[in-house]
């Protein structure tokens, strides 16, 4: 009986080899982006801290009470990016959490109190120095390659450097509301401002600053927080199968390896990207507990009692090489392939110590990134 993908082998009480199948499954998504935060619809809310003494205004919106927060939240549209965009262009956009962000103030009665909130020069953005000296594109502590590109109300670009008063800052909150909203769309962009390295990236929290009228007097910060502040910068996939390889059924104990290739395709690049990504990516490998070997060398059968004791899978590459399953394999290592997007192997069982019963096993394979 052959075996079909993705199937087990039968049970038996045969004292034979039955079924040798191994099934391995292709993941051809990164490891990271398990991490990437689920969206919570929230909105951001400050309670009212009336300004005593007048006229000083900028309290008027302060944090007060328990669960008090000064975070307002933002969502990246898209957190896969390309590194290989054209410098300058727009990665991704970025938008206020929830659509909106809301406020509780108080009322001053005082004409001249007016509260802005934006992210001014003093709360540390400042114009990243490429492409072109785009004073619109911020730099991002911590990170390099990309750059952040915040908009006003009116839908025009803030201009990193400045600390001057603006009506059209993220927020205007005059001496007569009691409550306010920001909502429009984009907040902002991530725009790349240089090399970016392919991987993760995890995008900071970043400051924004309260100003009073036309002075550039500050009371406080909030703290702009990305919900899913996972970047993942990539060049090339990895065609995703779910495959089993048989090596045939009612094989006898012996000490001949018996080989089976099977290849592992990299698709959605070529050329110098493709180059990149072999270069910056390494295959990982996963099983059961306890299935692959403490020195990576060896994938173990399984362990029930009608498993056959003594079988296990080696794995080479194509140039005859040992593959590694615990310290990974870089992609860059067949240089000997002919077809550039294609990593070829052969899974090779050993049978010299086997007991008879059946084999039930299986690898799977995940890019993960240097």
């Amino acid at each position: 009986m052959k075996g079909k993908i993705n199937l087990k082998t039968s049970n038996s009480s045969s004292k034979k080899i039955n079924n040798l199948l191994l099934v391995l499954q292709v993941i051809s998504v990164l490891a990271s982006l398990f991490l990437v935060s689920s969206l919570t619809i929230t909105t951001f809310k400050a309670h009212a801290v009336p300004s005593v003494p007048n006229p000083a205004g900028h309290t008027r919106c302060g944090v007060l009470g328990p669960g008090a927060d000064f975070d307002l939240r933002a969502v990246i549209q898209n957190s896969n990016i390309d590194p290989m965009a054209t410098p300058g262009s727009v990665l991704t956009t970025i938008e206020m959490e929830g659509g909106a962000w809301n406020f509780d103030c108080a009322d001053t009665g005082d004409t001249n109190d007016g509260l802005f909130i934006g992210p001014h020069a003093f709360a540390g953005w400042q114009p990243a120095p490429f492409p072109n000296f785009d004073a619109s594109v911020c730099a991002i502590p911590g990170i390099s390659g990309i750059g952040i590109r915040v908009y006003r109300r009116d839908g025009q670009p803030k201009i990193c450097d400045t600390t001057s008063f603006n009506f059209n800052n993220f927020i205007n909150i005059n001496y007569r509301d009691t409550s306010a909203t920001a909502s429009y769309s984009p907040l902002a962009e991530l725009v790349r401002i240089g090399d970016i390295a392919v991987g993760s990236h995890t995008l900071p929290n970043m400051q924004l600053s309260t100003m009073l009228n036309d002075s550039d007097l500050r009371y406080d910060i909030f703290s702009l927080v990305f919900t899913n502040p996972i970047l993942e910068a990539h060049l090339c996939t990895m065609a995703q199968f779910n495959k089993t390889i048989d090596f045939g059924s009612a094989i006898a104990r012996g000490n001949e390896v018996i080989s089976k290739p099977f290849d592992v395709w990299l698709t959605d690049c070529s050329g110098a990207a493709l180059t990149e990504y072999k270069n910056s990516a390494v295959l990982s490998f996963a099983s059961s507990p306890g299935r692959i070997s403490l020195d990576g060398t060896r994938l173990y059968n399984c362990d029930d009692d009608d498993c056959a004791d003594g079988a296990y899978i080696t794995f080479t590459d194509i140039e005859g090489d040992a593959v590694d399953l615990k310290d990974g394999y870089r992609l860059n290592a067949q240089t000997t392939n002919s077809i550039p997007n294609q990593l070829s192997f052969s899974s090779n069982l050993h049978t010299e110590n086997t007991t008879g019963g059946k084999i039930d096993t299986s690898l799977t394979l995940v890019i993960s990134y240097l």
